[in-house]
């Protein structure tokens, strides 16, 4: 927590200018980022004892202890780099859209027979997207029916037209990945442009149909098919007829056009929203060519939200949300006020390319749309009230029984689980899956081909392989897991003064160059600075870790922590030629040449030691995997007595103390490396539910890599 004398000078400090802060802990760990349009108001704002801040805020200052400041020249800058640091970084006091890997998009490829497929993610390649979409199975059932009623294709077939024909026209097939024509030619759900069956300009004119659909401008499609219903029923095929009726149905429940009409014809999104159990419920009406063609639910989390910060939560999701919209409409409709509405209107047509209103109407129909947006949020909210008790009470208490059950003292928040598939030993693959407080990340998955296996099968040494490169990367880091890294304060300058003289390291730094490690005491265990040259050279400079010290590779976390720390790609150092390799394990290379203002310093040393030598570490060729570097508080093995053992031996050669069981499917026992015999639980067991939901998921994780390893080679 910052004192009232660390605050005074953080508000000195505070320009008077639009800009971004960021709130950070002790640990180094961003927990909050915020805007404003006067940046020292805005933080005076936070110190004021009288001010009444929210429970969430009240946290949020007993945690942080800096504050750093980015000044803009716009307020307009300001918001869009907000967001998309919030989206980088995820501040856990932030108000966040949950992950949004979960929703779905509609692309409609950009060729000449362009595809229309189901997509999680948009990419810049000319196609053109419509989403996001929340609710991936109404997209997969609208998807089908599209399919029935249009005969586009969805096949990977890179497919250009050459030139018109009498009666098939001439097309050049790329990318052969299947047999064509394929069965949706002969079921009549594809118009087969693969074989020449139809034109690009008709086939165009099936996508325009698909776009116009989706868009709700489906009356002409559906007068269309009430006229071949109804020649059909003249013609007396009954049976023909009854299928394009239901058809017709479809449509008709996908364009929902008999909840909400508009007179006007404007395109607007309606939004309104309900907070309850820390979160926020939103509700989004698409309403296109005066009709509604889509309803969407998202849901916003954050630590301690209250129903008083309507405006940042409000705020927050216009800005999350129109980041990831594929569609802006001319007119949004809130219910209140937000504090950057003329700047976020402004990004918005910008984004759009013409003029985008945000308005808040009181009375008349546009408020009777809020209030049919809010009666909707309050359902979607009260609808994940089961999945508050699954995510919340079941899981704590799934996790908690486990981590008695297994008798480990550190709560189980990283869980992971491997497993290894192959087909008699070929294409053998191997999954990790991680779970974080009981709930699965899919983003922190990961998929390993084995380069020691191949032609024969051989489960332990398959997991051999795939435990050890995966906990090589975190060796070090683990051996310094009980040592804290922080910048230096003036309670430090003393000892490295102190230090630095005697290992005959820089001496003219000044204290504010410096980052330590503490241990467990919170006693100095290493230090080394970072130097700001005025080229924009970054240089670790008086590396030292004490003499009590030494051996546990704990200057490898400083180092990389600092690293870090540097807002440039490039970092260099100087070191004698005996510690080449120590730095060398780390990532840092031989250079040459050094930038103009380091040169001096190379050359001072090089004076005073004929064996220094410069090094660099090049950012670009060492990003970090964001799941490797994590260490687990679990490791699940699925299998039996002897993968456990493979996973004992390889945490035993890295110097690991990681608990880690094994999960056996044919009776579900559990072996851990304490007991000779096994565990078994009741069927019923919250413990081993969740282990089994675990294990599960690392076995369908391989399984589909493995079968989409066999795929390509099927068809190289």
């Amino acid at each position: 927590m910052i004192d009232t004398k660390e605050s005074k000078k953080i508000i000195e400090r505070a320009p008077s200018s639009p800009g971004i802060y960021k709130m950070i802990n002790e640990e180094g760990t961003v927990l909050y980022i915020g805007k404003a349009k006067d940046l020292k108001k805005r933080i005076r704002q936070y110190f004021q004892k009288d001010y009444q801040h929210s429970t969430r805020t009240k946290k949020l200052l007993e945690n942080i202890s800096k504050i750093d400041f980015i000044a803009m020249d716009t307020e307009l800058e300001a918001i869009i780099f907000e967001s998309n640091l919030i989206k980088q970084l995820q501040p856990k006091y932030n108000i966040l859209l949950k992950d949004d890997k979960n929703y779905v998009y509609i692309k409609i490829t950009n060729e000449d027979f362009p595809r229309v497929q189901i997509v999680r993610k948009v990419e810049k390649d000319g196609a053109k997207y419509i989403g996001p979409k929340t609710a991936a199975h109404k997209v997969e059932t609208t998807f089908k029916i599209l399919k029935k009623i249009f005969p586009f294709r969805h096949c990977n077939l890179d497919i250009k037209f050459k030139k018109k024909l009498a009666i098939d026209n001439e097309v050049e097939v790329g990318n052969k990945v299947i047999k064509y024509p394929c069965l949706d030619y002969y079921i009549k759900t594809c118009a087969a442009p693969c074989i020449g069956k139809i034109t690009k300009e008709e086939y165009a004119e099936i996508i325009k149909n698909v776009e116009n659909f989706l868009a709700g401008k489906a009356d002409p499609i559906i007068k269309d098919l009430k006229e071949k219903m109804q020649k059909l029923a003249m013609k007396r095929e009954f049976e023909k007829a009854a299928k394009l009726r239901d058809k017709l149905k479809k449509v008709e429940e996908i364009l929902e056009k008999q909840k909400v009409s508009d007179p006007n014809q404007e395109d607007k999104d309606v939004i309104n929203y309900y907070i309850t159990q820390n979160r926020a419920y939103f509700n989004l009406f698409q309403i296109r060519d005066g009709k509604l063609i889509g309803q969407e639910n998202f849901t916003l989390s954050a630590e301690a939200a209250e129903e008083n910060e309507n405006k940042e939560v409000l705020e927050a999701f216009m800005n999350q949300y129109y980041k990831i919209a594929t569609d802006i409409p001319k007119e949004i409709l809130i219910p209140h006020e937000i504090e950057d509405q003329n700047e976020i209107e402004k990004i918005l047509s910008e984004d759009k390319k013409s003029k985008v209103s945000i308005l808040i109407p009181k009375i008349g129909n546009k408020n009777k749309l809020l209030e049919m947006s809010l009666s909707n949020a309050k359902i979607y909210a009260d609808r994940q009230k089961p999945s508050w008790k699954t995510e919340g009470d079941f899981t704590k208490e799934a996790l908690k029984d486990l981590q008695e059950l297994l008798e480990i003292d550190k709560t189980l928040k990283r869980i992971e689980c491997y497993d290894i598939s192959h087909l008699g030993g070929t294409e053998t693959v191997g999954s990790m899956v991680v779970f974080q407080n009981g709930i699965p990340k899919n983003d922190l998955y990961r998929k390993f081909k084995l380069r020691t296996v191949e032609g024969h099968p051989d489960d332990y040494k398959s997991m051999e392989e795939v435990l050890t490169r995966r906990f090589i990367k975190i060796a070090s880091d683990y051996k310094a897991k009980d040592y804290t890294f922080k910048k230096a304060t003036k309670k430090h300058e003393k000892e490295i003064k102190e230090l630095t003289e005697k290992e005959e390291l820089r001496t003219d730094l000044n204290i504010n160059q410096f980052y330590v490690l503490e241990d467990n005491d919170k006693s100095l265990a290493a230090f080394a600075a970072l130097t700001q040259y005025p080229d924009k050279t970054n240089a670790i400079e008086s590396l030292c870790v004490k003499s009590k010290e030494r051996g546990k590779k704990i200057g490898y976390k400083l180092l990389k922590n600092i690293i870090a720390k540097s807002k440039e790609k490039r970092v260099y150092l100087i070191c004698k030629e005996s510690l080449r390799d120590y730095y060398m394990e780390i990532g840092f290379e031989e250079t040459k040449t050094v930038p103009g203002d380091f040169k001096k310093i190379l050359q001072d040393c090089i004076d005073w030691n004929k064996s220094c030598m410069p090094l660099v570490y090049d950012k670009n060729k060492h990003k970090p995997d964001e799941s490797f570097i994590q260490i687990p508080d679990l490791v699940i093995i699925d299998g039996g007595k002897g993968q456990l053992g493979i996973a004992t031996k390889i945490m035993k050669e890295l110097d690991l103390n990681i608990p880690h069981i094994s999960l056996a499917k044919q009776l579900e026992e559990i072996f851990t490396p304490e007991n000779k015999t096994s565990i078994i639980l009741e069927k019923t067991n919250a413990a081993l539910k969740l282990l089994q939901r675990i294990r599960d998921k690392a076995h369908r994780f391989a399984i589909t890599y493995n079968k989409e390893r066999r795929s390509k080679r099927m068809f190289k």
